[in-house]
């Protein structure tokens, strides 16, 4: 896949690196229908605006968005932008995935009790089963419309 953009510009943090499941994942063509996340990779525009307002809205911590959770209908997290991002201070090469979510009006939490998950593969797993479920959702309330 050539049309993809994977913050080729120095602006990432010095010593991160993308995990190499997710480099082959965008890279070899891996990717799947997910809805209603999408990566962002697939937009250079979404990705260097998501990725400034990050850099804006934790400016010790940077995170780096990699996926986008968007659906207007209301019907997941109620139309609310929610953005898979890695943890741009971790230079394991597999670093930890972090959420923001932009309908939550709550205290942040610390970043040690801040919800995470271990890396890149495990929330493509998660991703996969809850892309499923809101699939077979969808289609039931589709149903139920007609």
């Amino acid at each position: 896949m050539s049309n993809i953009f994977l913050y080729n510009l120095p602006i990432l943090p010095n010593g991160f690196a993308f995990p190499k499941s997710y480099v082959d994942t965008v890279k070899n063509n891996n990717i799947i229908q997910i809805e209603p996340w999408s990566f962002l990779c697939q937009d250079i525009g979404m990705s260097l605006s998501y990725y400034g307002s990050m850099l804006i809205k934790y400016t010790n911590h940077p995170l780096i968005p990699f996926a986008i959770a968007n659906d207007q209908s209301g019907f997941f997290n109620d139309g609310y932008i929610i953005l898979a991002c890695f943890d741009g201070n971790d230079t394991s090469g597999d670093p930890k995935v972090y959420f923001h979510d932009y309908g939550y009006s709550g205290e942040e939490p610390s970043w040690e009790n801040r919800y995470h998950l271990d890396n890149f593969l495990t929330w493509f797993e998660l991703v996969k089963a809850e892309s499923a479920q809101y699939k077979a959702e969808r289609s039931k309330l589709d149903l139920v419309k007609y």
